[in-house]
């Protein structure tokens, strides 16, 4: 089931979108008013889609929310707006949504939207490669990763490896070089790597704790770049920081 994660300031509006949405056949992973309330949704209930109010009256935009989603959580989003001029759509597609859906709208343009936006999102998703290349097999030796590509290896050290990415069932590994695309799930590439240097701080990504610059709440940051820590993980992570 498609789960939909509402973030709509106005109460009764929310409750509206809910109901619709479970009478399509959605299900609502939750509703939020603002920007911070939809963090603990987004950490813990692992929402599908997002529906996001471009306009929150209480402190950051939706499309702040829109940015944060599409860098960290990899869901894709829809923009709801009472808007429909140039200047508001050009600012909503730097958060790079799949749909963009005015006020008032009916039922068949929730419904469609919601399920365009799934199948474009899902259709990128398999074909994101690396230097349009999709790198298939992998091998683990020692402190390498070889990463097979039509006969060639391509290897990466474990030092070099600053993150790793859950899509589905591939993992994509984040160096300060380059981005591979691994044919292999993030649970598995972990069990093989076999390293205590590899620890996974969110369902949707695992960090090298050498790598880690500083921590503020739920951020962890390698320098500039930073990664949330999902609730579930933040006592381990924490722990085998020595963290107390």
């Amino acid at each position: 089931m498609i789960n939909v994660l509402i973030v709509e300031d106005e109460y009764t509006i929310a409750l509206d979108i809910e109901e619709r949405l479970k009478n399509m056949g959605f299900g609502v992973a939750g509703i939020a008013a603002s920007y911070e309330k939809a963090l603990p949704i987004l950490l813990e209930k692992a929402p599908s889609i997002a529906l996001l109010d471009i306009n929150l009256h209480e402190g950051k935009s939706g499309i702040d929310l829109g940015k944060l989603i599409n860098d960290k959580f990899n869901i894709p989003i829809i923009f709801l707006s009472a808007y429909s001029d140039a200047l508001t759509f050009k600012e909503a597609q730097v958060a790079n949504p799949m749909g963009f859906i005015v006020k008032p709208f009916k039922d068949v343009d929730l419904d469609h939207g919601i399920k365009l936006a799934m199948q474009r999102y899902n259709d990128i998703k398999e074909w994101r490669t690396i230097d349009n290349q999709t790198y298939e097999n992998i091998d683990y030796v020692d402190k390498n990763i070889f990463i097979r590509n039509k006969g060639k290896l391509i290897r990466i050290l474990h030092d070099e490896v600053l993150w790793l990415e859950a899509m589905e069932n591939y993992t994509v590994v984040h160096t300060s070089k380059l981005k591979a695309t691994m044919n292999s799930g993030l649970k598995n590439v972990l069990e093989k790597l076999n390293s205590k240097n590899f620890l996974r701080v969110h369902r949707s990504h695992a960090v090298a704790l050498d790598k880690i610059s500083k921590i503020e709440d739920n951020l962890i940051y390698i320098n500039d770049f930073y990664l949330v820590v999902s609730r579930t993980y933040k006592k381990e992570l924490l722990q085998k920081l020595n963290i107390f």
